[in-house]
């Protein structure tokens, strides 16, 4: 009997390291390839939370200006999809690619010089071509885990640091740069075509049952009067003239600081992120108007 439970038990040892190494071997031999795929996540986070975690009931896309409002800042659970350096239409392109959406977008304006991204979208959004699809379970656990690690809670920044005074920072010299960029006419003809393609992208997604809504966030000193903005404000409006999609909300100008001629600091961040969260509580719990569709409800996660 004992031997016979010895040879069992070593024929269920080498079955379990034939398993073990059927899971490795592919790993490493793809290995140069595959690390790559896991750095693109880390150097997205956001995106590939999106791409690897059930469809937000509420998504934010952008650029940087949108990025530095974190999500541990809003009450309202929430995707903040916003790219640093990039465009609102990449993080909508994304959005698009998958069957099922987010109930609410919130879509930042301020930057629309920036075409998408295609080889973000590829990376990010609903690939069928994904050369290593069987990877994906093997970057839900590394993005787990990287979140896990890396996540802290914004709770006591929430709590403390609008009651303290704004902080002073000498922004001048970025100002000044960011001026005389923002009054290159070169800039009016991409954001016009871009213009084009956020309209298109928005009423696709519209078409599926997303409510869209936008947003165009401060400017620091007369960055708000440049022609950059004003062209970008402009354009944005005659893109979408519904009043309705354009949320009335309160920033407390006064208030706010921005470290350089883009970026609020953690404080104004945390202001305006409350301001647009009160928003945000008001149109989740409306009524879906669109029964049927392939849209992310309360209590109805999905990819």
């Amino acid at each position: 009997m004992r031997r016979r439970h010895a040879g069992k038990s070593r024929t269920i040892i080498i079955v379990a390291l034939l398993l073990v190494a059927a899971c490795v071997a592919p790993v490493l031999w793809n290995y140069p390839k595959l690390y790559a795929r896991v750095l693109e996540d880390r150097r997205f986070p956001a995106l590939s939370r999106y791409a690897l975690e059930p469809v937000p009931e509420v998504a934010l896309v952008g650029s940087s200006m949108m990025f530095r409002i974190y999500e541990g800042y809003f009450s309202t659970p929430l995707r903040n999809a916003a790219i640093g350096g990039g465009s609102p239409l990449t993080g909508l392109a994304i959005i698009a690619s998958y069957p099922k959406l987010p109930r609410v977008i919130v879509v930042e304006t301020n930057i629309l010089s920036r075409p998408i991204d295609a080889a973000l979208v590829k990376n990010f959004g609903n690939n069928d071509a994904e050369p290593f699809a069987w990877f994906w379970p093997y970057r839900v656990a590394i993005s787990w885990v990287y979140y896990w690690l890396k996540y802290k809670s914004e709770s006591d920044n929430i709590a403390n640091l609008p009651r303290q005074p704004p902080s002073i920072y000498d922004i001048k010299a970025s100002l000044d740069e960011t001026e005389a960029e923002y009054a290159n006419p070169a800039f009016d003809a991409p954001m016009a075509q871009n213009a084009a393609t956020l309209q298109r992208l928005v009423a696709e997604l519209e078409s599926r049952g997303g409510r869209i809504y936008f947003v165009e966030l401060p400017y620091p000193g007369n960055l708000g009067q440049s022609r950059y903005a004003v062209t970008a404000r402009t354009l944005a409006h005659n893109a979408f003239p519904d009043r309705s999609k354009w949320p009335d909300i309160d920033y407390h100008l006064p208030e706010l600081r921005w470290v350089d001629a883009s970026h609020m600091d953690e404080r104004s961040a945390i202001i305006v992120a409350r301001e647009i969260d009160g928003f945000l509580g008001r149109v989740t719990t409306q009524p879906q108007v669109m029964p049927g569709v392939s849209v992310v409800g309360n209590g109805s996660p999905g990819r």
